[in-house]
């Protein structure tokens, strides 16, 4: 029998005084005295004068709270329920000790150990009831932002609090330094006040992932647990016999066991199978019986700490307390699930199995479980990784028929680096190489341990290394995964102390480390030490359209969904138009464009009085999302006949718009070969743009943009224009990254480089960028058009000077000077779209101004044109102003007089400003 950690010894002993919250955090000792020192501060800080305007204001929410005390004991009460997770499980001997600290203040004095059982706490929305109990008083609203922050700092190093606890005080802190935060606090309306933390002080991906109940959907408590559920789930299954029966069937029991009559719909937002949930639930809805199902959990859970997974078990109690409540709750907030009664069977089951004499114990041998090299096998793509996932498992397989052998093994401790952007499966391939080691004796018990930044940083950096410890202990017998441990670049001390353990820990442990592309050279460069321990580097690389193609399939199918015809010609040209932009999901994109239109389908379907089984299970064209506001979707073919619309509408250009039109026949038909199965050809879309300032390029490089997003060959359409100065950095090793950083924010839509020519300066900078240029491109071919503009002659010599840039850039559209005529239209229409009328004489006088000046070096052709209009009209502005009551028709006019007499000169002047 496996040891029982050496953190959770605390829960077999007669000590009282600790916390202990069921979840990933370890119970924590009250350090000695901590719990009366706290107490003294806390009502120093409630009795603290400088808070004497709202001790006494406002009426006490709190019934256990003496009626003289101040109000702010129950704000402190508030905030303190705050830092608990929902749903949470509190339990054991000092379940409510943090209670003690306002014993100030109650009714009667309160015993800290006087309870041994555990706990509910709902939701709790921020910043807190508070806000809306002062009511209109400003100041005495930003008097409680700062006694919050005073209350935070209280429970600093309070472990299984601390996360939450650091986020919100993050929060509270960044409202105390924006003046335009501290003012909605002062002045919003409570609900303004609550909206304005949900979508932006709590609306990152980051605060979600601490303080999930923010959300106003409990839709997303309900899956945000269950993803939970699932991993503890997954976990425990690996070390028990249990491993056969499906997460879908333990989630259908869970159903039951709450008193659900029926599977309510948005599981498949967090990746469960509906449809068999469904045919489980249905499958057991008569011979369902509650207290048998306490009495297996009680048995597996035994087991699960018999073998070594006695932290796993904690986490599994509290997601199934969460998804239990959220269950029994929807679609409302969650309840209290009180047919889960087992954290105090799982405390029975510690002392029963831990208390044996040490004799008395063994170790337990795991069977052998499914065939996790078939469940990789059968992920989409990843073609590279599965290889040399196979490498590491034959590696692993040989080595224990070596060992049987008699042979001498070492075995390599050292980690693997997993990289790629989100989405990509980093972690589900974790998993089955935790499980196939496990299989072939590399591991004891193959479960994986989760961490990232926040549970490794929590309680400030100088905890760091004792979380890291902690973490690896979990991890031992098994797979550490520690995520976007890029983020670690700038905590040596956590990077360290990973190091050490890994060090340490040679025979039962492997360690995965992942992280995004383009962040992991930092993090390699900033710890040598790091670096040189790492075993092998896997990269998983973006998902193809074809591979987006079969994830949405194979999703719809699992849900018990079919695809109309219309609807399957479409999501093809979807998937295209997803932005491969900084943050791009890969196979969560292809799962939200699935969330999004079984929504919009079920909206069509709750409008129909009988709907049936078919067409329940049927998505069609019309659940489509159309707008590229609601995420992904495909704009009506105007949108794309607006963009044409706008070019034939510049004046002039009209190689250039032939060239355009060629292009976008040739994109439409790459679209039409595409809809009817045919294998895309490979070309290369960008382009060089050559011509004089002023004739047009970046408009039109802006409405290709728009063009190539409408039919589908690009994600966003935006344009980013950049020049030299944005691409090269002060030192060498700097640009390459700055190249990179520029072309990311420009993934999904044009980037054009304006006076491309000035890289080729023959610098080690420029030759960076250039290079890095070359690469980026051939990374995001189907993502990306890049345009480089500039001087006819310069640009030769720029594309002469790098092969690879000649090469990927086969188009070349020349933007001629514009005529004298076709420059007075230019002012003339700039004139039109301001409202003016021309006076006689005036377009043959901007045609003698600029006439001459054509063809000179720096002429600025259509700019040229704007320059000599801003001119015209500050002069008209001169002359209306010496016109006592000017008509409308005078303010209007613009005559031959307003026009500048000359320009080169005047130019100097007057028109600097605008260009």
């Amino acid at each position: 029998m496996a040891d029982l950690p050496e953190d959770l010894r605390i829960l077999l002993s007669e000590d009282r005084s600790y916390l202990h919250v069921f979840g990933p955090s370890a119970p924590w000792p009250f350090p000695d005295g901590w719990l009366e020192e706290t107490k003294a501060r806390a009502t120093e800080l409630v009795l603290d004068p400088a808070f004497e305007p709202i001790r006494l204001t406002g009426e006490l929410k709190r019934t256990h709270l003496r009626e003289d005390a101040p109000y702010l004991a129950s704000a402190f009460h508030d905030l303190t329920a705050r830092l608990y997770p929902p749903m949470s499980i509190v339990s054991g001997p000092g379940a409510n000790n943090l209670a003690y600290l306002m014993d100030e203040f109650r009714k009667e004095p309160f015993s800290p150990y006087q309870y041994d059982s555990w706990m509910f706490r709902s939701r709790f929305e921020l910043p807190g009831g508070a806000f809306q109990d002062l009511g209109d008083a400003p100041d005495l609203r930003e008097l409680l932002v700062g006694f919050f922050r005073q209350v935070l700092e209280l429970y600093r190093g309070v472990e299984p609090l601390e996360p939450r606890r650091t986020l919100i005080a993050e929060l509270f802190d960044r409202v105390a330094d924006d003046p335009d935060l501290l003012r909605a606090h002062r002045e919003l309306p409570y609900g303004e006040l609550k909206e304005l933390w949900r979508t932006e002080l709590c609306g990152s991906d980051e605060a979600y992932a601490v303080l999930p109940e923010q959300s106003e959907n409990p839709l997303e408590l309900l899956i945000w647990g269950i993803t939970r559920l699932r991993a503890a789930y997954a976990e425990i299954s690996a070390v028990t016999f249990e491993r056969e029966q499906s997460f879908d069937l333990h989630l259908a029991e869970l159903l039951h066991q709450v008193g659900r009559t029926d599977v309510p719909a948005g599981l498949l937002f967090a990746g469960v199978s509906t449809a068999q949930v469904q045919e489980h639930f249905d499958d057991i809805a008569k011979r369902h019986d509650r207290k048998a199902w306490i009495r297996r959990q009680e048995g597996w859970m035994a087991r699960a700490c018999e073998a070594g997974a006695a932290h796993a078990v904690r986490r599994w109690l509290a997601a199934a307390y969460l998804v239990g409540g959220s269950l029994k709750g929807l679609p409302g907030w969650p309840l209290k699930p009180t047919d889960l009664a087992l954290p105090a069977l799982y405390l029975r089951n510690l002392r029963t199995l831990y208390d044996l004499r040490a004799a008395a114990r063994h170790h337990t041998v795991t069977p052998a479980g499914p065939d996790p090299m078939g469940e990789l096998a059968g992920m989409v793509g990843l073609t590279t990784v599965k290889e040399q996932i196979g490498e590491l498992v034959a590696e692993a397989k040989v080595a224990g028929l070596r060992a049987g052998a008699g042979m001498t093994i070492t075995r390599r401790t050292r980690p693997l680096l997993f990289v790629g952007r989100p989405g990509t499966g980093k972690s589900t391939v974790a998993r089955h190489l935790a499980a196939a080691y496990r299989q072939h004796g590399r591991l004891t018990s193959g479960h994986v341990v989760a961490v990232g930044r926040a549970e490794i940083l929590a309680g400030g950096t100088g905890q760091a290394a004792a979380n890291v410890r902690s973490a690896v202990a979990r991890a031992v017998g098994g797979l550490l995964y520690v995520d976007e441990v890029h983020r670690l670049a700038k905590q040596p001390e956590a990077l360290s102390a990973l190091v050490q353990a890994m060090d340490e820990q040679r025979d039962d442990l492997v360690v995965v480390l992942a992280s995004y592309p383009d962040a992991i050279t930092e993090l390699l460069d900033s710890h040598p030490a790091l670096r040189s321990r790492v075993q092998r580097v896997l990269n998983f690389p973006d998902y193809t359209d074809g591979e987006l193609l079969t994830l949405f399939r194979t999703l719809a199918g699992t849900a018990g969904y079919v695809l109309a015809d219309d609807l399957a010609d479409r999501v093809p040209l979807l998937l295209r138009r997803l932005p491969r932009a900084i943050g791009f999901g890969n196979a969560r994109a292809a799962r939200s464009l699935l969330e999004q239109i079984s929504v919009r389908q079920a909206v069509r379907i709750a409008a129909l009085a009988d709907p049936t089984p078919e067409q329940v299970r049927e998505l069609l064209a019309d659940d489509l999302p159309l707008l590229a506001s609601e995420g992904v979707g495909v704009q009506e073919p105007a949108t794309t006949r607006s963009a044409l619309e706008q070019l034939d509408q510049l004046v002039g250009l009209s190689e250039v718009k032939d060239a355009v039109r060629r292009l976008t026949a040739e994109a439409e038909a790459e679209v039409l070969r595409a809809k009817a199965g045919m294998k895309p050809v490979e070309q290369s879309r960008h382009m060089v743009f050559v011509g004089n300032p002023g004739t047009g390029k970046t408009t039109v490089a802006r409405l290709v943009a728009e063009i190539y997003r409408d039919l589908g060959l690009l994600g966003s359409g935006q344009l980013v224009e950049v020049t030299r100065g944005d691409l090269i950095a002060q030192y060498i090793g700097q640009t390459a990254p700055k190249v990179r950083q520029v072309v990311e924010s420009a993934i999904g839509g044009v980037l054009f480089i304006d006076e491309a020519y000035a890289l080729a300066d023959s610098t080690a900078y420029s030759a960076e960028a250039i290079a890095t240029l070359v690469q980026q491109i051939e990374l995001h071919r189907t993502d990306l058009v890049v345009v480089l503009a500039g001087y006819s002659k310069e640009m030769k010599t720029l594309l002469d000077a790098n092969s690879g840039l000649r090469s990927r850039f086969p188009v070349t559209l020349r933007f001629g000077d514009y005529s004298v005529g076709e420059l007075v239209e230019i002012f003339r229409g700039l004139a039109d779209d301001a409202g003016f009328t021309l006076g006689d004489g005036v377009g043959q006088r901007v045609g003698r101004l600029l006439g001459p000046l054509r063809g000179q070096y720096g002429f600025g052709n259509g700019r040229e044109a704007r320059s000599v209009f801003e001119a015209t009209v500050a002069r008209q502005a001169t002359r209306i102003a010496e016109i006592a009551e000017p008509s409308q028709a005078q303010l209007a006019e613009l005559v031959p007089a307003d026009v500048p007499s000359y320009w080169r000169e005047q130019s100097t002047r007057l028109v600097g400003q605008y260009l």
